[in-house]
């Protein structure tokens, strides 16, 4: 069964809201070089950011461990790129809520979820799930968030960085995939919570290298639209947050690099890119609401921060530097179906 139940419904003490925080392809590059120094900037960001913030655990969105994900639960990679890196002096127990991308499925993707078994900080319990979170705001009210994770890999098919840009095969195994698609449309349709959001690693919408998902245009979007959810992704490695049909998508896969270049611009709803930064070290184009160019990047997280009505989506570079920030609210009644 591919769902997490009241484990882990993180029910908060203190009334400051939920505070996550979330990266993508952080992965290090490859056994012999298993990290990358923005990967280790990035880590110490976010050790801040959990201190800062009080977080209450990190969303891992895909790409853990390139170039060609593990083969078993006994890999080296595990302790090098990921214990080695987050530590428990960092971060302690805080859980990870994993996810994987198109290069953890080159190897075993089944594997991650194994180590789970021995990890009381990874939380990989299947390859897709989904997360229930509660917490009192500072009027003592009762707040909830659902967060779908996804096996956007399953779902579409597997990318290639020899052919970037390229349309998806789609999956590679048509039973599994229609499961999954009929287990989302189920969790989205069952959530009552305040706020519904869905994880995957390959956008919907995206200018990047990587570009547009066109298989989640067509079979996700009208979802998150119907049931009044929104998106957070990766796998392009820079940031953008892109507003069409009402949904909010946010894709963040700097957690070792920034950034690609935008080869499927034009893949992008006209109007619908708000905020983007790409290039090297974020020096290339750019879209800001003030029209004024973000901090230099060499890499960087999300900060999700859920109150009483509203949840602050926030970009930071490897040292914490804002530098986006929007404010998306909880659902409505009439988009709780």
């Amino acid at each position: 069964m591919k769902s997490v139940l009241a484990c882990l419904n993180f029910a908060l003490a203190h009334g400051a809201g939920l505070n996550l925080l979330q990266i993508a392809d952080w992965g290090g590059d490859t056994d012999d070089d298993p990290t990358w120094p923005p990967q280790l900037l990035v880590a110490n960001g976010l050790e801040k950011a959990v201190k800062d913030l009080n977080a209450d655990s990190i969303l891992l969105l895909g790409d853990n461990f390139y170039n060609a994900g593990v083969s078993s639960s006994s890999s080296k990679r595990f302790k090098q790129t990921f214990e080695n890196v987050y530590t428990k002096k960092m971060f302690g127990n805080l859980p990870f809520h994993v996810i994987a991308g198109n290069h953890d499925h080159y190897g075993n993707a089944n594997a991650q979820v194994e180590y789970a078994k021995t990890s009381d900080r990874w939380n990989f319990p299947s390859l897709w799930y989904t997360l229930p979170f509660s917490w009192k705001t500072d009027s003592n009210e009762g707040r909830t968030l659902d967060i779908v994770m996804l096996d956007t890999v399953g779902l579409a098919g597997l990318s290639s960085d020899e052919c970037l840009g390229c349309e998806l095969g789609g999956p590679a195994n048509l039973s599994s995939s229609a499961d999954q698609w009929t287990w989302l449309e189920n969790q989205l349709k069952a959530s009552t919570a305040d706020y519904l959001w869905v994880a995957g690693h390959y956008p919907i919408y995206s200018a990047g290298s990587d570009g547009t998902t066109s298989s989640l245009v067509k079979k996700l979007l009208p979802l998150l639209k119907q049931h009044g959810a929104h998106y957070i992704s990766g796998h392009d490695h820079m940031a953008e947050h892109i507003t069409y049909q009402g949904v909010e998508m946010f894709v963040n896969g700097m957690g070792a690099e920034c950034c690609y270049g935008t080869g499927s611009w034009n893949t992008v709803p006209s109007g619908a890119m708000k905020f983007m930064i790409s290039g090297s070290n974020g020096k290339g184009k750019f879209v800001t609401p003030s029209g004024k160019r973000p901090a230099k990047s060499k890499g960087g997280y999300t900060s999700m921060q859920f109150g009483d009505s509203h949840v602050n989506m926030t970009y930071h570079n490897e040292v914490g530097a804002q530098l986006y920030t929007f404010s998306v609210p909880k659902r409505s009644s009439t988009t709780i179906v």
